[in-house]
């Protein structure tokens, strides 16, 4: 809001004000000029710039942006300067990881890739720790585990990243046989409900 009322050096409803430039700054730095004129019709006492905000889903700080106004017609500029926050509505991310099944081949290795996901982006840097866990599969024989505390770094702006697991192939028939991927010890995140990916190694013999 431009509020006109310190312009008393004039008689009211005799002349408009203009304000013929608004130079809009940010936060990073960054400086927009924009050839903007206001008009504030005799009489009134304010006008209105509207400033309008892209939206995101990224967790980050409040930011600011300022509005400076200059080139005044029939008045004088008080505070010539408004500053508009941008008030961050988005939550800490959660961490997650999915489930994989793929046949266990016939000799060799075979990647599981799985994938460990924030809900949302965030400007800080993320981290948490996996590690691999029997189940029905054993490592050594069916896959090559992965130790307890093996860490995981999300940098600002990412939203996903890959472990890979090693399935171990043979030939032999068996039944389907299940491991587990499990994340844990997050910062800067939470975890999601769900921190067990399963791998499942199909039966291809």
């Amino acid at each position: 809001i431009v509020d006109a009322r310190n312009a008393a050096v004039l008689p009211r409803l005799q002349r408009e004000v203009r304000l013929d430039r608004a130079t809009f700054g940010y936060s990073s730095g960054q400086t927009a000029l924009l050839e903007v004129s206001l008009t504030i019709p005799a009489g009134q006492t304010s006008g209105t710039i509207n400033i309008y905000v892209n939206g995101d889903n990224k967790y980050e700080p409040d930011e600011t942006f300022k509005v400076n106004l200059t080139s005044a017609t029939n008045a004088t500029l008080g505070t010539s300067q408004g500053t508009g926050t941008i008030k961050n509505d988005d939550s800490q991310p959660t961490i997650t990881i999915n489930d994989v099944s793929k046949n266990e081949g016939n000799s060799g290795y075979t990647p599981f890739q799985f994938t460990v996901s924030l809900s949302n982006p965030s400007y800080q840097t993320i981290t948490v720790q996996y590690y691999t866990s029997n189940s029905t599969a054993t490592a050594g024989s069916d896959y090559v585990a992965i130790p307890l505390g093996t860490p995981l770094t999300f940098n600002p702006g990412d939203t996903a990243k890959p472990v890979t697991v090693q399935v171990i192939g043979d030939t032999v028939k068996e039944s389907n046989e299940l491991f587990g991927v499990i994340i844990t010890n997050p910062t800067n995140a939470t975890l999601a409900p769900k921190v067990k990916g399963w791998g499942n190694i199909l039966n291809d013999d």
